[in-house]
């Protein structure tokens, strides 16, 4: 079983060979490892010169992840909190998102493929995230288009209905379901957003970040490992169950 992850620059791309995958998308530099017996495949989201959230080639690291006969994805995010009892520093694995981002989230132009997103993650895998990281937070997680943060207003108005916040979520999760594989999120809270503190620092971000990738990766490390090989999920059915 091949399993992906999908996660920021600096990750994993120490861990193993770099390969090229040539996608209709573009061209996408990816990371072959071997974990636990298993072939895992790193792909970092913002690509070598990491360029920002709303101009991620979404479609082709997906397009990659596919065409290397990946089954099971998991995103490593980085998100901001909107609610006090979600501290700095927590894991969060959301259980549902909402795409304010307004970006294109379809492999499908020329025929009318309606993804069912009623489960956007998948059960399974988000089930072993949950038992590896044992005090993740839980809940909403609400996408923006980015490059720049949130206004105050704007976190008071989302707070009424999600949990963090963040930039690079969506169209992953979505593409991902439309090729039929299995994805699900696993986040590190960097900062309160806007709002919940005087202001936001870059740099504050960035040192959090850096304090908990380790304990992040050995999470993801011993999930890619724990990941059933029959999962008996429906995700992998979504794109001919969803044809007209």
């Amino acid at each position: 079983m091949k399993i992906g992850i999908i996660g920021g620059t600096g990750f994993y791309e120490a861990e193993g060979d770099e390969i090229e995958v040539e996608t209709r998308y573009g061209k996408v530099a990816a990371f072959h490892f071997v974990r636990g017996g298993r072939d895992v495949f790193f792909i970092p989201r913002h690509g070598r010169k990491h360029i920002p959230a709303h101009m991620v080639n979404y479609h082709a690291n997906v397009e990659a992840m596919y065409l290397m006969g990946v089954e099971a994805i998991i995103g490593i995010n980085t998100v901001g909190s909107m609610r006090k009892d979600i501290n700095v520093g927590s894991i969060f694995i959301p259980d549902d998102f909402i795409d304010l981002s307004g970006r294109k989230s379809t492999f499908f132009d020329d025929q009318a493929i309606h993804i069912d997103m009623s489960q956007p993650f998948c059960p399974v895998v988000r089930k072993t995230l949950l038992e590896e990281a044992k005090d993740a937070k839980e809940g909403v997680y609400v996408v923006t288009n980015g490059p720049r943060l949130e206004t105050k207003a704007e976190i008071e108005m989302m707070r009424n209905f999600g949990h963090v916040v963040g930039m690079t979520l969506s169209p992953e999760v979505i593409l991902a379901r439309e090729k039929g594989i299995c994805y699900a999120s696993i986040c590190i809270v960097s900062n309160h957003a806007a709002g919940m503190q005087e202001s936001l620092d870059i740099e504050e971000i960035k040192r959090v970040h850096a304090t908990r990738k380790e304990d992040l990766i050995s999470i993801v490390d011993r999930c890619v490992e724990r990941i059933p090989e029959h999962r008996g999920c429906r995700c992998r059915y979504a794109p001919e169950k969803g044809k007209l």
